[in-house]
Formats: C-alpha cells, structure tokens, sequence
C-alpha cells in the first residue's frame, strides 16, 4: 500500500515541484512562520510538507524521461529513478540510455537490475576513500574488461557467468556478433 500512496504522491506532487524549482516560481510563496517570501528551495519545501529527498527525486524523473526518449519505459518507480540520477549526472543521457536499454534486452528493468547493470558498466558513482557504497553488494561479482595484457582471469569470467547468466548471455552474443561469428553456433 505504501509503494502505491508512493507512486501517487510522485505522479500527482512531481509536476508542480518540477515546475517550482524549473521557474523559481517557490521564491514567490510566502512562508508562513515570518510571513515573508520563502528565502530557500528547503524553506518552500517545508511550507509545501515535501521532503527535500522526494523533492529532488521528483526533479531528476524530467531529465532521466528525457534521456529514455522513444524507449518503452513506461512510468519510472522511486528506485528506478535513484538508479539511474547518478549515471545521468556523472556520465550523461547516453549511458542512461546505454543502462536502460542493456537491463531491457535481459528482460527486466527493474531498480536491482538497473543497479547491477549500472555497476557492471562501471557508471556507478565511486565512492571517496573510506566510504562504503550500501548499494553494491560485495559478494556480487563484476566483469571488467581490460585492455592491459595480462589481466585475463577465467575463472573470474566463469564465476561472473553462473552469478549472471542473462547479462553474460547478452555480453557472449555481442561479442560474437563484432568478431563476426554466428551467436546461434556456439
């Protein structure tokens, strides 16, 4: 129940908080509690009862619908939406596109799997020195191709293989499919 008053809440609140921070129009809104304007983004957000994280969800989904143009994406959930704002900010609307279109081609866009092929194409934000990232499972393991000699290890792709079968499928027949061989051999 709650994931739907959610989703509503982003559907029917989203537009007037994108429109508010697009035309700065919440500089206009007087706050009650001095009876003067609103003096900041979060002092117009308090006056509203938006919470400056669903607000600033709220002004990302925009520019990440923009960025998906002409794919079937349908409605973005909250998670989806905290899945793919750090690619479009760090790496811009191509790899947003890139991530989405790479998690719909193993049939499923879903936050967790936009999460992993994110982390999988290395578009994941680094954390700094001495942070740890809540969002990457340590035990999930990540290709990384690498152009340096001797960095091949077989049993780290064997074991990428058995933890994603569809996204090592999907990396195979690409693959296969540059160097000219018929994916439908192997």
């Amino acid at each position: 129940m709650e994931k739907r008053a959610l989703a509503a809440y982003f559907h029917y609140a989203g537009p007037a908080v994108r429109l508010a921070h697009s035309s700065g129009s919440w500089q206009d809104i007087t706050d009650p509690s001095t009876g003067k304007p609103c003096r900041s983004w979060s002092a117009w957000l308090r006056v509203v009862k938006v919470s400056r994280q669903h607000a600033f969800r709220m002004v990302k989904e925009e520019p990440l619908m923009e960025a998906l143009a002409g794919l079937n994406v349908g409605v973005l959930g909250v998670r989806q939406i905290d899945a793919l704002s750090p690619v479009l900010t760090n790496h811009g609307p191509e790899k947003v596109r890139l991530v989405w279109t790479t998690a719909a081609d193993t049939g499923d866009t879903s936050a967790p799997s936009l999460e992993k092929v994110r982390d999988q194409l290395d578009l994941a934000v680094s954390p700094t020195a001495g942070d740890e990232n809540p969002d990457r499972s340590p035990a999930t393991p990540v290709l990384k191709f690498q152009a340096t000699p001797g960095t091949f290890d077989e049993s780290r792709v064997r074991e990428v293989a058995r933890a994603q079968p569809e996204v090592s499928l999907l990396v195979a027949r690409t693959i296969l499919s540059e160097l000219g061989e018929d994916p439908g051999e192997q």
